[in-house]
């Protein structure tokens, strides 16, 4: 894999628009790579931020005829063997090799911290990067997902970088969901948590998934590496007591170090044995506390002080996706945020409770796999309990296939309903959906999109209508980019 990394080797990336792979293309770009790719979507915000870097984004049709033997084709986990770029180059004889592969050996070239976790690894590893890169390490940051308005994560060749070991720092978001994250040696290793998620790759068996992450820790510590763990989550704290080097923070008094949250206030003390340190965020909330807490200990542990980092993380502009304000207009706030497990929906209400305390609340979830679905079924109704208004879209599929998938939807929304009572608004349209929102829009009013796959789309359309005050056309909801299928024609 090494003689692949060689400046100026062409790499062609299928699914390039996709977070893990857009982050992949601009770290090969930023290293002295030839980079171009394909995607489904190839002129959305993904594919211009690509091409700022000079970074060709093509349609699949397009790549198919387009592919080089001598490149390199990089994919995902979510490339279909049935992709017809994957088929072209198989026939071209291109050298094909997976993401994680790539990023591996490129990783080999830093001091790595890596990231795990069930829930906010993205947040978590976006945090390290920022608070790093505001303390001068200009470290490298391949994160699924984009610091709100930062674009500092790739510093190019030249860049004069604050070096660890003789290397410069890489902060990285693992991915447990196909076991992938294993393919990582950390020098330093977080693990925000472990529940149960992505069972599929793991023989549908909790305790093999939780043996992943074991692994993923005892790699690290087999370099003299630090693991940092959640020590609240059972499973996190279990895995990493034994191990020689290592840290526990979390809420509960047995942590070493301890996030104390204030509800009223919305902020925290930092408490490590008789110090502690006072911290206010301008987002916070009770879980972007917690992860904070997880991003002080990696920075010190490549030399950044705890004070420091919680300085710089006070103002901490978030993640895209992650509570993103869409629009705040004549007093309707609209949010859009990833969240798709019910332990991460559950989490996101709080932190919108917290950020808009007793405003009325709307929200549009759109759950995400079928696998997750069919797992989390009856967590659904809990997890949105007490919220005032909820539209239920149809399971994305995210590239899943499942026989009779209407009567899942209608079993999740049966189970909602149970839970929910009147809140769990009628099916209807699509377009028609929309205008009820807008119609019913009124200042003060907090309505929330939720979830991984297009809903972002929607979030971002009825901005505009919001704004516009025009009725909704049928055709421009049915037009949203990335429907498989039509997934969500009716909600």
């Amino acid at each position: 894999m090494t003689e692949s990394l060689q400046s100026g080797r062409r790499f062609f990336l299928a699914g390039i628009c996709g977070a893990g792979m857009s982050s992949l293309a601009m770290l090969l770009r930023s290293i002295g790579m030839d980079v171009r790719g394909s995607d489904t979507a190839n002129e959305g915000i993904e594919a211009v931020r690509l091409a700022a870097r000079g970074i060709w984004v093509m349609s699949e049709a397009e790549a198919a005829g387009a592919l080089r033997y001598d490149e390199v084709l990089v994919r995902s986990s979510a490339i279909r063997p049935d992709n017809v770029v994957l088929l072209a180059a198989t026939r071209v004889g291109m050298s094909i090799l997976h993401r994680t592969d790539v990023l591996s050996a490129v990783a080999e070239r830093y001091f790595l911290i890596a990231v795990s976790g069930t829930h906010g690894k993205t947040t978590t590893s976006g945090m390290i990067g920022y608070a790093l890169a505001r303390q001068g390490f200009a470290p490298t940051i391949c994160v699924g997902g984009h610091i709100a308005g930062f674009d500092g994560a790739f510093p190019p060749e030249g860049t004069e970088r604050k070096q660890i070991q003789g290397c410069p720092v890489m902060v990285l978001e693992t991915d447990e969901s196909d076991g992938s994250f294993l393919k990582f040696h950390a020098d330093v290793a977080v693990v925000t948590n472990i529940d149960s998620d992505h069972l599929g790759a793991y023989g549908g068996e909790f305790a093999n998934l939780a043996g992943a992450f074991a692994r993923f820790a005892q790699q690290c510590a087999e370099r003299g590496g630090l693991i940092v763990a959640c020590g609240d989550d059972n499973e996190a704290g279990r895995i990493v007591k034994s191990l020689p080097r290592h840290v526990l923070y979390g809420q509960e008094t047995s942590n070493q170090v301890r996030l104390d949250y204030y509800v009223p206030t919305n902020t925290a003390d930092i408490v490590r044995e008789d110090v502690a340190w006072p911290f206010a965020m301008e987002r916070g909330d009770e879980k972007s506390y917690l992860n904070a807490v997880a991003a002080c200990l990696a920075c010190e542990a490549v030399g950044a002080p705890v004070a420091d980092t919680l300085h710089a993380l006070e103002g901490f502009p978030g993640m895209e996706r992650r509570m993103e304000l869409l629009a705040d207009h004549d007093g309707t706030v609209v949010l859009t945020d990833h969240a798709d497990h019910p332990t991460e929906i559950r989490a996101t209400l709080q932190a919108v409770s917290v950020r808009y305390p007793g405003r009325p609340l709307t929200l549009v979830l759109q759950p995400h796999r079928f696998s997750r679905v069919s797992k989390c079924l009856d967590e659904y109704g809990p997890a949105l309990a007490g919220v005032p208004r909820i539209v239920l879209l149809d399971i994305f599929s995210a590239g899943e296939t499942i026989e009779h998938r209407e009567e899942l939807d209608q079993r999740l929304r049966k189970s909602v309903q149970a839970a929910v009572g009147k809140a769990l608004l009628p099916q209807m349209p699509v377009d028609q959906m929309l205008d009820v929102l807008r119609t019913s829009a009124a200042p003060g009013d907090v309505v929330l999109f939720v979830g991984p796959g297009d809903v972002n789309k929607l979030g971002l359309l009825y901005c505009g209508l919001l704004t516009s005050r025009n009725a909704i056309e049928c055709q421009s909801a049915a037009s949203l980019e990335g429907r498989s299928g039509q997934e969500n024609g009716v909600w």
